[in-house]
């Protein structure tokens, strides 16, 4: 009878609010929905009408005005997990046709799908965590959900001022995966798309827990288990096959970081996962630091092989909780790492692999040189403070009507370490934080990094002779570097031999077939960078189909050795760009000798080194996405 009388005190307290709240018109989108008496449920959703207006930038929007952005069926829910404890709801959409189909639909100048969310804002009293966070994914380059501010009106009821924003969803204008159909069985189809997340398992999920706990080394007394849970596809359309693909591909990539090995060149985990990807993950996540990162709405996902094929962590998602709000964990100090928490006992901690890559000084030095280019851009604090000025402008109206609606300024809302008196005050709080956090990270990530920009390993094939020392300049790998005292060079293939002069290496092969390496740069006997992974091949003897030329091919040059000229041959098989360039032993340019488009086909270039000393030199051809590189020897 208590809960009864208490749940009717909370009605009559909420409709007495709502009355206060007169809702004539906005200069926000207005978003209407209508379930016809239903009650929207979590888990299952319910199929109502939606009709969203927005008049025009600087034009007054109003409840009776026509739908002219969206007009039709829905399919809605109550969305989140602690979030669900609040009062005010946030909302998951799908736009429906009549049948009950999902159709898709441009809504407020974001692309066309028909997945969307409606985010309640309710513990970010600013409003500004969530949109500043994917704000900065989005400039960095990454994927992250679009947004816009809208006041929602529910069943003729003002819900308050939200923010509708694209769920994480497979798609062209979101994460651009291949789609991963029920015939994909094998072979490269089996590879990708799958989009995954570390969370909470739900009702209906498909998932599964890793081989290891959290806590791993140690075995813990209590559950701290890592749930991964499918998100493409999800739970009613993945086949078990491709489960079991992807949970083997995941259980390699931590297998690899469970061992003292797990920033090997080749044993440890870079192979598995996109670099880049994850340094900007990892930035973006310790720059707002929110209190569940890595362990919570962690999304990661994997394309096709032959479309690179590897882990990539993002997009980023929920950072209501973030940039200092929350009074648990730490995470209201504007210091410290997140990826430096020693992984806890109990549900919901992070990965053990997560300290594991903050340790790595390949990682961090990657870490340092990416905030240095950004700080100044993305990061800039006049940039940032200007964009919080400039939405707190715009939501002024509607979050003012959002508090008498809600009033709970001033009140504190779980989990809450500052609760400020005034609005003004909530965003005091939040620019002073992200002011001190800037500075922080700035003081922490040094100035003075290490670094080697490498030329990719996957546009050329180094094709050198069997038990014939070969002598190449390091800068044919390397394009820039900084703070770097030496280079290893490294072969997980026997019979294969590197020696290392001043600023080249010479490379002798003892075995059949093509081989890999990779170059380890150092600074003071410590490993700070890594090379993506070169091959070397054994040229045969190739006859060319006079008729038909069906790939690429560089030829040896002849004569060799030569005075003063010398013929390069090389066929394309398709009509490109070509650049052949000669360097010497040093890396230096000496002559281009080729830049121009051609067709397909056997073509042959001369080149007269009258004007050179003899010694050894290299010609470079790139054609398209193609390129390779031999030596020859001039005699005078």
């Amino acid at each position: 009878m208590k809960s009864l009388n208490l749940s009717l005190i909370c009605l009559l307290i909420n409709s007495a609010l709502m009355s206060q709240v007169n809702f004539t018109s906005s200069d926000l989108p207005i978003v209407i929905i209508n379930t016809h008496g239903q009650i929207i449920k979590d888990q299952s959703k319910i199929t109502g009408d939606m009709g969203v207006i927005d008049n025009g930038k600087g034009t007054i929007n109003k409840p009776g005005d026509p739908y002219n952005v969206y007009n039709g069926k829905v399919g809605i829910e109550i969305r989140g997990h602690s979030s669900q404890g609040f009062p005010k709801k946030q909302y998951g959409i799908e736009l429906r046709d009549s049948t009950g189909n999902s159709v898709n639909a441009v809504l407020l100048g974001m692309p066309s799908e028909n997945d969307w969310v409606l985010n309640a804002s309710f513990t970010d009293k600013t409003f500004l965590r969530n949109v500043l966070a994917y704000k900065l994914g989005n400039d960095i380059g990454r994927y992250a959900s679009r947004t816009r501010f809208c006041e929602v009106v529910i069943n003729d009821e003002y819900m308050g001022l939200y923010v509708l924003q694209e769920k994480v969803k497979r798609d062209k204008n979101r994460v651009d995966i291949k789609k991963l159909e029920g015939n994909d069985r094998a072979g490269d189809a089996l590879t990708g798309g799958y989009i995954m997340k570390i969370d909470r398992i739900d009702e209906g999920d498909k998932y599964f827990n890793s081989i290891f706990p959290s806590v791993y080394p140690r075995a813990p007394k209590q559950p701290s288990p890592i749930s991964y849970i499918h998100v493409y596809p999800n739970a009613a359309n993945i086949l078990p096959v491709q489960q079991d693909y992807i949970k083997n591909y995941i259980t390699n990539f931590e297998t690899s970081l469970s061992k003292n090995t797990f920033n090997d060149p080749f044993l440890g985990y870079y192979d598995f996962v996109d670099m880049d990807a994850l340094v900007d993950y990892f930035l973006i996540n310790e720059f707002v630091k929110t209190v569940d990162a890595y362990r919570l709405s962690a999304y990661m996902y994997k394309d096709r092989d032959s479309e690179g094929g590897k882990l990539v962590f993002g997009p980023i998602w929920d950072y209501d909780i973030s940039f200092g709000l929350a009074d648990y964990g730490n995470a209201w100090l504007s210091s410290g790492w997140e990826g430096e928490i020693t992984p806890y006992e109990g549900i919901w901690s992070q990965p053990f692999w997560v300290r594991n890559i903050f340790s790595d000084p390949v990682l961090k030095n990657r870490l340092a040189k990416r905030w240095d280019e950004l700080k100044q851009s993305v990061f800039n604090l006049s940039a940032i403070m200007g964009y919080l000025d400039q939405t707190i402008l715009e939501i002024n109206q509607g979050r003012a009507r959002n508090f008498i609606r809600w009033p709970i300024i001033g009140i504190y809302q779980w989990p809450e370490y500052f609760v400020g008196q005034t609005y003004e005050e909530e965003v005091l709080y939040l620019k002073g934080w992200i002011i001190r956090r800037f500075n922080w990270i700035d003081a922490n990530l040094s100035a003075n990094y290490s670094y080697v920009d490498w030329l990719p390993g996957d546009s050329s094939k180094i094709s050198l002779e069997h038990l014939v020392t070969t002598k190449l300049p390091i800068s044919m790998f390397v394009k820039s570097l900084k703070n770097i005292s030496t280079f290893e060079f490294r072969s997980p293939d026997p019979g294969v031999y590197f020696n290392l002069v001043s600023d080249s290496v010479a490379i002798t092969i003892n075995k059949e077939g093509d081989c890999t390496f990779k170059i380890i740069a150092k600074y003071n006997n410590g490993i700070v960078s890594l090379s993506p992974g070169y091959v070397i091949s054994q040229p045969t003897e190739v006859v060319p189909d006079v008729e038909l030329v069906k790939k690429f091919q560089l030829g040896q040059n002849y004569p060799n050795p030569f005075n003063p000229k010398t013929t390069i041959e090389f066929s394309i098989a398709s009509d490109c760009d070509v650049q052949i360039k000669v360097f010497n032993s040093l890396g230096v340019e000496v002559e281009t000798l080729l830049n121009e488009h051609k067709s397909a086909g056997t073509h042959q270039v001369k080149f007269d080194a009258s004007n050179l000393s003899s010694g050894i030199y290299f010609y470079r051809i790139v054609s398209g996405s193609n390129s390779e590189m031999k030596k020859m020897i001039l005699v005078k």
